[in-house]
């Protein structure tokens, strides 16, 4: 019996034409290729399956044929030469591809060197292509740097990498860099659809769409979740299926919780999670779902009334359409905050029903949702309340609870009711700065201007205001580079600096704190210290004296505003 082969090895592009997602990439090699400008390094970055290792492997076979197709508008390898058919094989000898996670040290990249020197064994190219090259040491890249620097005329280096800005300034500036897109849930289905025809497999276009989606921009995925779908239905790939293998609610499902939401009636929302509950679906999948669908409500809120997800059925994106009326712009903005970020919080709870449960109430029975100064608007599950607690104060320390042994829980201040939030103001007079602009986002896109707090860097010194976010941060890069981010954002800044232009959004891991961070540090210190102030109490300390015992574990209130 012969071996299966999965759907993502039988499926790798083979030539440019093949490559989903990357035209402008394929364009630039091409044409590099064509009129022979053929550059010393490359470097495809990006995220996990978008197809950077695939690009390099196609790019050396078609730099090293010897029989090319060659046309106006592609370059094909012939896939008959000795060369081709190394390279496919994955054993050329000229093409030599290292893995730079376990090849990361100096005396490797020393070997590289000192092979680099000697021509290759056929044709007039040595390519090397070292993938994860973000994961190789100082040393190493330090003896790469040599290279590079003076590159003997038959060596090409390609360089594939997520984490691009762990790679060392010196490296970067002397290679050519492509940043690769993810694949967009319309071209994930078409090439699955194109795939299925070719297995002689039936699939409902619905189905298709759902794993495209949850594929999350990665071609690979994408093929991956196929072939689990092919094995889960045995037969026809149904939507039902799909949502069944993924997990995933329906999505009259998800508009229902949230109508429950947004309409101020949580005990309809309650019931539906507990039914999903019930059947097992996994609520971190669940809330994600319901973020996806709010993301959609507020583009149609904004005006964009297509909204982003051409994956979207006709039903569900009519579904979405009857829930813009129901609350504010801003207020739709704050609920997705706080179901966003309670996302990681679900995840890890060992009771993560009970946590949903208390946001839903939260969101939904707030008769007016703002930030709280200084604070994100994603609400938390509220700790047990100990019964007849001793409140103390400790000026000017925030006000703590003594209680009962119980967990220290101090966590995010909550969405509160209070007055709806103030209208947009102005650009105000006078000297710049990057938390000025937060505040001037904030009046106008509440949202924003929380995506803003996390960046760990800024720069507005010329027409360009630049923002870098950290790597655990890389959300909410995505979130600003969207064009529904990107508009307003550019338009505020044009309105707050004058002088800028356009935004640019990048990666760069740094020691530099967010406004975000320094927020979170300072409420730590405070809280610490109001622990403290409790602890050195001098009541506490004759209560101690008169009855003996120890002092259990503090909880901070919410109800005080320095908290």
């Amino acid at each position: 019996m012969s071996s299966y082969v999965v759907l993502a090895r039988k499926w790798r592009p083979g030539q440019f034409s093949d490559i989903v997602g990357q035209q402008s990439v394929v364009r630039t090699l091409i044409n590099a290729i064509r009129t022979q400008r053929i550059h010393q390094a490359y470097l495809l970055t990006g995220s996990r399956g978008i197809g950077k290792t695939t690009i390099a492997r196609i790019f050396a076979k078609a730099v090293r044929c010897e029989n090319p197709q060659i046309s106006e508008n592609d370059f094909k390898s012939c896939d008959q030469c000795v060369s081709c058919k190394e390279i496919t094989a994955g054993n050329g000898v000229d093409v030599i591809e290292i893995d730079g996670a376990s090849n990361n040290g100096v005396d490797a990249i020393r070997e590289i060197r000192e092979n680099a020197k000697y021509l290759p064994s056929t044709g007039s190219r040595k390519i090397y292509i070292i993938d994860e090259v973000h994961m190789l040491t100082t040393a190493a890249f330090n003896a790469l740097l040599k290279t590079l620097e003076e590159p003997p005329a038959h060596v090409i280096f390609i360089f594939a990498t997520t984490e691009p800005h762990k790679i060392p300034a010196t490296i970067l500036s002397r290679c050519q860099r492509f940043d690769l897109k993810r694949v967009t849930t319309a071209q994930a289905q078409t090439r699955l659809t194109e795939v299925l025809a070719a297995e002689g497999i039936e699939a409902e276009p619905a189905a298709l769409a759902l794993i495209s989606r949850a594929s999350e921009g990665g071609m690979r995925d994408a093929l991956s979740l196929l072939d689990q779908a092919i094995a889960y239905s045995a037969g026809k790939i149904t939507t039902a299926a799909v949502r069944e293998f993924l997990g995933m609610i329906e999505g009259q499902a998800l508009a229902e919780i949230l109508r429950g939401i947004l309409d101020r009636k949580p005990q309809k929302s309650l019931e539906m999670i507990h039914r999903a509950y019930q059947d097992g679906h996994d609520l971190k999948i669940l809330t994600r779902g319901l973020v996806n669908f709010l993301y959609e409500t507020i583009l149609m809120k904004a005006g964009l009334e297509q909204g982003g997800g051409e994956d979207l059925s006709s039903e569900e994106r009519e579904e979405i359409r009857s829930l813009v009326p129901l609350r504010s712009l801003e207020e739709l903005e704050l609920i997705f905050q706080a179901l966003h970020y309670s996302l990681d919080q679900i995840a890890r709870s060992s009771q993560p029903k009970v946590i949903l449960d208390i946001l839903v109430i939260k969101c939904a029975m707030a008769e007016a949702l703002v930030s709280v100064d200084g604070a994100s608007a994603a609400p938390s599950a509220p700790a047990p309340q100990p019964s007849r607690p001793v409140q103390m104060t400790a000026a000017p320390a925030p006000r703590p609870v003594v209680s009962q042994p119980q967990p220290v829980q101090s966590t995010t201040p909550a969405p509160t009711i209070a007055k709806p939030a103030t209208p947009p103001a102005s650009a105000p007079q006078g000297p710049k700065s990057w938390e000025g602009f937060i505040r001037h986002v904030k009046a106008a896109r509440p949202m924003l201007a929380t995506i803003l707090e996390h960046a760990n860097q800024s720069d507005f010194s010329t027409d360009v205001l630049v923002l870098l976010f950290n790597s655990e941060d890389a959300y909410f890069r995505d979130q600003l580079q969207a064009k529904a981010s990107s508009e307003p954002l550019t338009a505020l800044a044009k309105e707050y600096f004058g002088t800028i232009r356009r935004i640019k959004v990048d990666m760069n891991d740094s020691k530099t704190e967010s406004v975000a961070g320094r927020r979170e540090r300072e409420q730590k210190t405070r809280e610490d210290a109001a622990r403290d102030a409790v602890k050195n109490s001098a009541v506490i300390r004759e209560a101690q004296n008169l009855f003996g015992g120890d002092l259990g574990p503090i909880e901070l209130s919410e109800n005080n505003p320095h908290v």
